[in-house]
């Protein structure tokens, strides 16, 4: 039991399995569904917050990261989400293969923003004024 606590408590990731089933066959077989619990604001004591925000798609605003595809020639990466090409800014000048920003990394860390968090929108009443019962 403490090895499948070990690895939840490496990134954050709970799964009722540790192997997803290989054929269809084995899928209709299991009882458990295959599934993961993600908790995407986990403390990590030992991992190091960056000093900076993090670059974000000017479409989306989704974060650069490690599913982005980097043209280091052109100095521009291409957001997953939404394939909209965005220039890195200039203090992004040596970016290349051999010198990637932290943010892309497998293991993204926290970035230490003085930005506050944007609400999500508010969801409209399905009933307009008009229609009072």
């Amino acid at each position: 039991m403490s090895e499948f606590l070990d690895l939840e408590s490496q990134d954050g990731v709970r799964m009722p399995w540790n192997v997803i089933p290989g054929t269809k066959q084995e899928s209709t077989n299991s009882v458990v569904p295959v599934s993961a619990i993600y908790t995407p604001i986990k403390p990590f004591p030992s991992m190091p917050v960056l000093p900076y925000a993090p670059l974000r798609c000017r479409t989306c605003r989704s974060v650069l990261n490690p599913f982005s595809t980097v043209d280091y020639a052109a100095k521009i990466w291409i957001c997953p989400f939404c394939f909209t090409r965005n220039h890195f800014p200039p203090h992004y000048a040596s970016i290349s293969d051999e010198n990637l920003p932290r943010s892309s990394s497998p293991s993204t860390p926290p970035s230490n923003t003085t930005r506050r968090s944007r609400n999500p929108p508010r969801l409209r009443s399905s009933f307009s004024s008009s229609t009072r019962v």
